[in-house]
């Protein structure tokens, strides 16, 4: 009874500071019909006259809405920032019938075009972490009037060629440290992580495991200790944006699993044969708009060195790309002002690239 009234505590107490923005601010909730769900986007701003920011998470099936405070607070004074949840993840319901790729790429414009005219808006940014980078950056391609600038973190360049990257700089670290073991099991790993299932590729999921809890055991993987809902169980559990059964899907540990019902990868199978696919470097060659690469210096889940030959590749107006050392894929989490300062570099880039002066914000 005593945790249960603390929990109910937190929550309310976060709910309040959550809703504290001011009568220039905006908070909302907004729920979308796309694809037979009930997909939700939360939206905080301190100054409802400042331009719109989308962020599109990783996975494909992740939820960081629990913890946006802690790598929005200070966009949140230059943008009116948006996080999504997609179809069966947190408050949104599941798919019927999972998205393919190009059709989830559809979605994310649906999303963009209820932003636009909810917001009275001609376009907004992008900042897509991971899977989300493939969505922004396919997004910016095919509708850039819509888009301001586009903000990608933990870049998905190559899914096959960066696994081989981060194999052999696991097979590296094995041999410097004389690492017999590890060099056994690397031996028996799928080198790029992929595989085929019912004539699809399809991502090898037992020797991503396996890579990962390699990256985890020399101290490049540090999601599953720090990040995580089952890491961070109660400040997810005290989210103000879900209802304990909505947090307790996000978690699903201890007590949580008799509430629970997870609905993550059973859904995106006809989505991954297009992550496996998805080659920036041949599929988005060139954008009309600025575009900033931030790096985690210790990523090895979307390697730096892939993402800084596509930046030298890409065709854009205007470009940075900017590394955060110490960083590793979740750099948001990692290196939460870093991360936030990157981001803002679009406003700067955007007016180069049109020339309009800093005062004339969008």
């Amino acid at each position: 009874m005593t945790a249960a009234f603390g929990l109910a505590t937190i929550k309310t107490w976060r709910a309040c500071a959550y809703r504290a923005v001011g009568e220039a601010g905006v908070v909302d909730t907004l729920a979308l019909s796309i694809r037979g769900t009930t997909q939700y986007l939360f939206v905080r701003g301190y100054d409802r006259s400042r331009p719109l920011l989308l962020f599109l998470p990783g996975g494909p099936g992740e939820s960081f809405v629990p913890l946006a405070g802690e790598f929005s607070d200070e966009l949140e004074h230059d943008f009116i920032v948006v996080h999504i949840e997609n179809g069966g993840f947190g408050k949104s319901t599941k798919y019927t019938t999972g998205p393919t790729l190009e059709q989830m790429v559809e979605d994310t414009g649906r999303v963009v075009d209820h932003l636009l005219t909810r917001f009275d808006r001609k376009a907004l940014y992008l900042v897509g972490h991971s899977f989300g980078s493939i969505l922004a950056l396919k997004l910016a391609q095919a509708q850039p009037q819509k888009v301001l600038g586009v903000a990608t973190v933990g870049q998905a360049v190559d899914w096959r060629a960066g696994n081989r990257i981060t194999h052999e700089h696991l097979l590296a670290l094995a041999r410097k440290e004389q690492d017999y073991a590890a060099l056994a099991d690397l031996a028996g790993i799928a080198p790029d992580l992929s595989t085929t299932a019912e004539g699809r590729p399809m991502i090898d999921f037992a020797s991503v495991k396996r890579q990962r809890e390699w990256l985890e055991h020399y101290g490049l993987n540090n999601i599953l200790l720090q990040h995580t809902a089952k890491a961070r169980w109660f400040t997810y559990l005290g989210s103000p944006n879900h209802t304990l059964a909505e947090s307790c899907d996000l978690i699903y540990r201890g007590p949580c699993k008799w509430i629970a019902d997870p609905q993550w990868w059973s859904q995106w199978n006809n989505i991954l044969p297009g992550v496996l696919e998805f080659n920036a470097a041949r599929d988005v060659p060139q954008l009309e708009i600025p575009y900033i690469a931030i790096v985690g210096s210790n990523d090895w889940i979307t390697p730096g060195l892939l993402t800084r030959q596509y930046f030298d590749a890409l065709i854009a107006p205007e470009k940075r790309f900017i590394e955060i050392p110490g960083a590793q894929h979740y750099t948001f989490l990692d290196k939460p002002h870093e991360f936030q300062q990157a981001v803002r570099t679009l406003l700067s880039l955007t007016h180069e690239s049109s020339g309009q002066p800093a005062a004339d914000r969008p």
